[in-house]
């Protein structure tokens, strides 16, 4: 009963390592009232296309500015709504246009400050997880 109980911790340590990881290439999505950002908002894994929506309501003059890269999504517009994870609906940007828009909004430097620290605290957590993988591994490896 003990192995069954070590096997499922196991497992469940191994899904959160790659969730963690998921996070560490993707980003997550945070929500900063204080600057406008762009934030991660959904990712199609068919194609692998992620997707980045606005934190803050902008001028008209900044619209007219970035509405080039920015279309309104549904989830009817996604082909395979199944693979595809996060907020599906409202005004995005695709991943390879992030830096055209941080640059015409004067966002600097924003999204490579956010992984940074995202990189930062995902070393910590998955140093962590490594340590408690391989001690369940070693419980599993005595047949307890």
């Amino acid at each position: 009963m003990i192995q069954l109980y070590l096997k499922i911790l196991h497992n469940n340590y191994h899904k959160i390592y790659i969730y963690l990881n998921y996070i560490k290439k993707y980003g997550i999505m945070i929500n900063n009232k204080s600057d406008i950002s762009l934030r991660f908002s959904a990712i199609d894994c068919d194609t692998s296309t992620k997707y980045y929506q606005l934190t803050q309501k902008i001028s008209d003059e900044q619209k007219q500015l970035v509405k080039p890269y920015f279309e309104y999504y549904t989830p009817e517009k996604f082909s395979n709504k199944e693979n595809v994870a996060g907020n599906l609906e409202g005004w995005m940007c695709k991943d390879e246009d992030i830096q055209t828009v941080e640059e015409l909004l004067g966002i600097y430097e924003h999204h490579k400050k956010r992984m940074a620290k995202l990189e930062a605290i995902d070393e910590k957590i998955e140093n962590t997880l490594k340590d408690s993988i391989k001690d369940i591994d070693c419980l599993l490896e005595l047949n307890i």
